[in-house]
């Protein structure tokens, strides 16, 4: 008999552990990494920022996309192998980064940096290839193409932004670069690339999240439109002659909250799913959604909120996000790991529900908290923050461990597939 054919799984199982592990680290860090009262973007700060940017966001971004790209446009990737195993690089690159900036040594920055930068290429080069080759067979498929090359764009420019600054800080000679470009990195990578994506790719699982009945999003071109052009103001405002852009573009990412939230709140509210705790996560993320913008305004009008800013921004309105959807995608991919590819288990019959409901409380208790620290220059207790993360993590790990021995132990009552 032939020997049988290794199983693929449409999302790489280690890069969603991988990002799994990155959220522990990140508050591990906000508990133990001793904060002064106002935190400012210092390094401590920054491997914070990066372990959330790179290692949970990014890192869950880039294996899911390995399924959303031909998923969503019905076609094969181009090397995928090779896209996948890139992830490999990257990660290594990233937690290198986030040491160089614990330990103040700017060499393991400047090399974590090019490492990252170069797993980043392996992926991208397959993927722009992939996308390059394909001709949309419907007219609603069209649109999809460039806004996947676009948003795989940002990304590539924030990821060279930021080996320019990484350089820079071991001895590059073009050091003026971190004079400038923080700030345009930032808008690059958190609403550029990161933002955008979420605001994307979530048009579509939502209905299933939800249990509602696929239905066109009335707001969504316009929520796409209003949130690029404020992305786009605030990255031209940071140019001092053209200062005067910034608060249009925070006008226009107020207005895409408002939209955004026209189209999801009334599936979040009339969904029948009846597994409730990831539309709770993803309402938490639009709450934080407008809470960013609301801090934004803030940091215009001369406040030092730029650290409670990439806080709410990363761990709340983005990294809710993240849980909301891992609780649905996620807890499917773990179905068809333990059971085969062709499971069709429900996440509600196997997701301990006391433990979701945990996690949630747990994480909007230690967001809610690290904000005020860093709203009103508490630093320091920042750590009992942390420490809240910490326990909803584990309360999100269990939930995910409670599920896979659920699936490995007993057969499931037949549950409708919506569920």
């Amino acid at each position: 008999m032939p020997d049988p054919q290794p199983i693929r799984h449409w999302i790489p199982p280690a890069s969603l552990a991988t990002s799994l592990g990155a959220q522990g680290v990140a508050w591990g860090l906000l508990a133990f990494v001793p904060w002064p009262e106002r935190v400012g973007l210092s390094l401590p700060a920054l491997a914070w920022i990066h372990t959330v940017a790179l290692g949970w966001l990014t890192m869950t971004a880039l294996g899911i996309l390995v399924h959303v790209i031909p998923g969503f446009l019905d076609l094969s990737w181009a090397k995928e192998a090779v896209a996948r195993w890139s992830l490999l690089p990257f990660g290594l690159g990233a937690a290198t980064m986030v040491g160089g900036f614990l330990g103040g040594w700017p060499g393991a920055i400047a090399t974590g940096a090019t490492l990252a930068v170069l797993g980043l290429a392996g992926y991208l080069v397959p993927a722009f290839w992939t996308l390059g080759g394909h001709r949309p067979g419907l007219p609603q498929a069209a649109p999809l193409k460039p806004a996947f090359m676009t948003v795989l764009g940002l990304l590539a420019l924030a990821a060279t932004f930021g080996w320019l600054m990484a350089t820079a800080l071991a001895g590059a000679p073009w050091s003026r670069v971190l004079v400038w470009m923080p700030p345009a990195h930032a808008v690059l990578g958190g609403l550029g690339w990161l933002s955008m994506l979420v605001l994307g790719v979530s048009t579509r699982p939502l209905f299933p999240v939800t249990g509602h009945p696929r239905v066109p999003l009335r707001w969504h071109r316009h929520v796409s439109m209003a949130f690029s052009l404020g992305g786009l103001l605030l990255l031209v405002g940071l140019w001092g002659p053209l200062a005067w852009a910034a608060p249009l573009g925070l006008l226009a990412l107020s207005a895409s909250v408002g939209l955004y939230a026209a189209d999801v709140l009334p599936l979040l509210v009339r969904g029948r799913n009846p597994h409730h705790p990831p539309k709770a996560f993803i309402g938490s993320a639009l709450a934080y959604f407008g809470m960013a913008v609301a801090i934004g305004w803030g940091v215009w009008a001369g406040q030092p909120w730029q650290a409670a800013l990439a806080f709410v921004g990363l761990s709340g309105w983005l990294g809710q996000s993240v849980n909301g959807y891992a609780l649905h995608i996620g807890v499917r991919l773990l179905c068809t790991v333990v059971r085969g590819p062709d499971d069709e288990t429900p996440p509600f019959a196997v997701v301990p529900q006391p433990l979701a409901w945990s996690a949630f409380g747990l994480f909007q208790a230690a967001l809610l908290m690290g904000t005020t620290c860093l709203l009103t220059d508490h630093g320091s207790w920042l750590r009992m923050a942390g420490g809240l993360g910490l326990l909803g993590w584990a309360a999100w790990m269990g939930c995910l461990i409670g599920a896979v021995l659920r699936l490995r132990s007993r057969p499931l009552d037949p549950t409708p597939r919506h569920a």
